[in-house]
């Protein structure tokens, strides 16, 4: 057993056809057939069944691709650990943002990147929670700042947590709430929620506090990832928005922005960094990562 014969297990279970995994693995057919077919004779074990539709994993073969995944996922890591010793250089830093860090950081720690580290190429993806993390997991990027817990706790995943900030419901300066003390959460029905997309869990919790009816859906007027834009629009409209201190500091101090006085509701937002469980960042991402944990300190 070796790892290019885990790569082809890996080829044939994702293509599902052996000519397509040959060709993923620059191999001629009879090569690569050769090379399952002896990787099924040293395990002693029928790793795909060959059908009309296609080449099948067993349940065999299921559980050892996963393994080989697992195995596969490390040696990567050895040789890029490696690659980082003997090169002593910080090349690139990919990493994701969620909404609310991607509104309340970013601005800061990419200037802070390019004014320390001129020569450092920073690729940043900001975006859904759910997406981020599926590309930490497949190493499309190192790390991701996200909230907490939006990371499933059964995941490959390991969180930091940075910072928690207590969050809240903001409307315009004149909105017809903002006057007003001592609201009920349900006074907010009367009007366009606007929030940006929230994990399942948080939808539940909102939906209790709204006063919804078992299985009734979250009433929200629009959903946006882009905080910026959300804000915008309240300072436009009768609309209620969901966010945390951070995000709307300036606007409150203009007058464009009023924090809600809310009864009884102290939701929270809990910012964490999500990685590949024992992987060694290498120096350009512990860099960044640096700068994000200096900014939140500054916040």
């Amino acid at each position: 057993m070796n790892l290019r014969r885990l790569e082809h297990l890996v080829a044939l279970a994702d293509e599902g056809a052996f000519a397509a995994a040959a060709r993923r693995c620059h191999l001629s057919q009879p090569a690569f057939s050769r090379s399952i077919q002896a990787l099924e004779e040293e395990l002693g074990v029928a790793l795909f069944d060959r059908t009309r539709q296609g080449v099948v994993a067993t349940a065999a073969g299921r559980h050892l691709v996963d393994r080989a995944r697992r195995v596969l996922r490390e040696a990567r890591g050895l040789r890029r650990d490696a690659d980082l010793i003997r090169q002593q250089d910080l090349g690139e830093v990919r990493f994701g943002a969620g909404a609310f860090p991607s509104a309340v950081l970013l601005p800061g720690v990419l200037a802070d990147l390019m004014n320390a580290h001129p020569r450092l190429k920073v690729r940043v993806e900001v975006g859904e929670w759910a997406g981020l993390l599926r590309k930490v997991e497949a190493e499309q990027l190192d790390f991701a700042v996200v909230e907490r817990r939006t990371v499933p706790p059964d995941s490959a995943l390991e969180t930091r947590l940075l910072a928690v900030e207590a969050a809240g419901w903001y409307v315009r300066g004149g909105h017809p709430l903002a006057a007003r003390r001592g609201l009920a959460v349900t006074d907010l029905r009367a009007y366009p929620l606007v929030s940006v997309p929230l994990p399942a869990a948080a939808r539940e919790r909102l939906g209790r506090e709204l006063g919804l009816a078992h299985g009734e859906a979250l009433p929200l007027a629009l959903e946006c990832n882009d905080l910026i834009a959300l804000r915008e629009v309240v300072t436009r409209t009768d609309a209620v928005l969901s966010a945390t201190p951070s995000v709307c500091r300036d606007e409150v101090a203009r007058g464009r922005l009023v924090r809600l006085d809310l009864e009884r509701v102290r939701p929270k937002v809990e910012f964490a960094v999500a990685r590949l469980a024992q992987r060694t960042l290498s120096p350009a991402a512990e860099k960044a990562l640096a700068l994000i944990e200096r900014s939140v300190g500054r916040l």
